[in-house]
């Protein structure tokens, strides 16, 4: 939750107010948190007596579409790169990201950004004097920024619940983090009580919001009515198989039949008709075109409108070029793009955070400005195909740019090196096999 304000500073009764209008927003994440698990509203499903078929079927669209989102965006972990002159810094940096394994962290980040449209990390400090980093439920978190045009953050709200071991009570605590310290509080009937303050040194509210793209939606929230939709569609489809096989059999003419004869029939699987008489199904009529028709449509309508296409439709057979591929997941590249953009200025604020720690206890000096963050979309690549490329380009531009071409060198100057090196030791071996003798008395004392 975001909340944009003219106040410069934050009192405890305003936190109050905050928190206490926070429930619509809890309600709403909560829902789409409660759709990516699959516990969708089908399963609410009413029947039309007691004894009729009632399916609840669920089709977890919104699992698929957020995991294949998430894992396109960042599948391929982020790295990070600066000139010869910082390598010292950045070195201080990602022994910080390896401690908090900071891969792992940021795909936990992506994917609650990518389910309720934000995602909030907490940087703090542990007993051993390390810097860490830890995700916090997005609906727990409220954060308050000023009117300017950076809307910077003032301060953030954390309002959360503590269950009892048999998890039908709980307290309720709100913690608010401003640029120098954090106030701890109980919460109750509307009133907060404070606890406690300590203080950090971050330098500024050391909470980080990740926004999916700029207007902060999830990547399932447009299709929702959609998903409906079908859930339904299969299960009343189901509903009517059901009825179908349990069709009355309606005999004519046959007014004497007793129990017996029913019984009898079932067990025999015949039945002898009196002249004049007749038996047949008594069924419901099902249009299956049309009701095939109805849910393909749904099909496509989710997927077209939530830009995740179908990985199973015979469209992803045939041509897979570089190019092809890439045409195919265009939509996809362009969620891809934005949340790029949105997770890279979250990732510059981390930094910054980081670097006031780390300068306050002299271990390095990091501007986030000269870090380099670079995405790599986790797509599909056709190696030879490229190594083609790579190969007809060969002495047109620098062999840095072609490695930099290939899908699995993530380095290119660290394989430079690593070539050279090769090469190196190589021309060595040769000479040790051309002149051995040379190599076998070389730094003996001459007599």
């Amino acid at each position: 939750m975001r909340i944009i304000t003219n106040k410069k500073e934050i009192t405890s009764a305003d936190v109050a107010t905050v928190v206490s209008s926070h429930i619509t927003d809890y309600v709403y994440k909560m829902k789409l948190k409660r759709y990516y698990s699959g516990k969708h509203n089908i399963l609410n499903k009413i029947g039309r007596k007691h004894d009729a078929p009632n399916n609840k079927l669920v089709s977890n669209f919104p699992s698929y579409i957020s995991n294949m989102s998430t894992g396109f965006f960042i599948g391929q972990p982020i790295t990070y790169k600066t000139d010869s002159v910082h390598e010292k810094e950045l070195q201080s940096l990602l022994e910080i990201f390896k401690y908090n394994d900071e891969s792992a962290h940021n795909l936990d980040l992506a994917e609650e950004a990518s389910v309720t449209g934000t995602a909030y990390e907490i940087l703090y400090v542990d007993g051993d004097a390390k810097i860490r980093l830890a995700s916090l439920p997005s609906e727990e978190v409220i954060v308050i920024c000023d009117s300017t045009l950076e809307e910077n953050i003032i301060c953030a709200v954390r309002h959360f619940k503590v269950y009892g071991l048999d998890l039908s009570t709980y307290d309720e605590y709100v913690d608010v983090y401003d640029d120098h310290a954090i106030k701890h509080y109980s919460y109750s009937g509307g009133s907060l009580k404070l606890l406690s303050t300590e203080e950090h040194y971050f330098g500024d509210v050391p909470i980080v919001e990740y926004a999916n793209n700029h207007q902060r939606k999830g990547d399932f929230e447009d299709v929702l009515t959609l998903v409906d939709a079908y859930n339904k569609a299969q299960s009343l489809t189901l509903d009517d198989m059901e009825d179908f096989t349990d069709a009355f059999l309606v005999l004519k003419g046959m007014s004497g039949t007793d129990d017996e004869d029913i019984k009898e029939l079932r067990k025999e699987k015949a039945i002898l008709l009196d002249e004049g008489g007749a038996a047949e199904w008594l069924i419901k009529n099902i249009n299956d075109t049309y009701v095939e028709n109805v849910k393909t449509r749904l099909e496509k309508d989710i997927h077209k409108f939530a830009q995740i296409p179908d990985m199973s439709d015979e469209n992803f057979t045939g041509n897979m070029s570089g190019v092809a591929i890439k045409y195919k997941l265009i939509g996809l590249e362009q969620i891809r793009s934005r949340k790029e953009r949105e997770f890279k200025k979250a990732l510059q604020r981390r930094i910054e955070l980081i670097a006031n720690i780390l300068k306050l206890q002299n271990k390095a000096q990091i501007d986030f400005r000269d870090i380099d963050v670079q995405f790599t979309a986790n797509i599909p690549a056709n190696i030879t195909e490229q190594a083609q490329i790579v190969n007809q380009l060969d002495g047109l531009i620098s062999r840095k740019t072609l490695l930099g071409l290939l899908p699995f060198v993530p380095d290119p100057t660290a394989e430079m090196d690593e070539l050279q090196k090769e090469n190196a030791e190589e021309v060595l071996r040769g000479d040790e096999m051309s002149y051995p003798d040379l190599h076998k008395h070389e730094g003996e004392d001459e007599n």
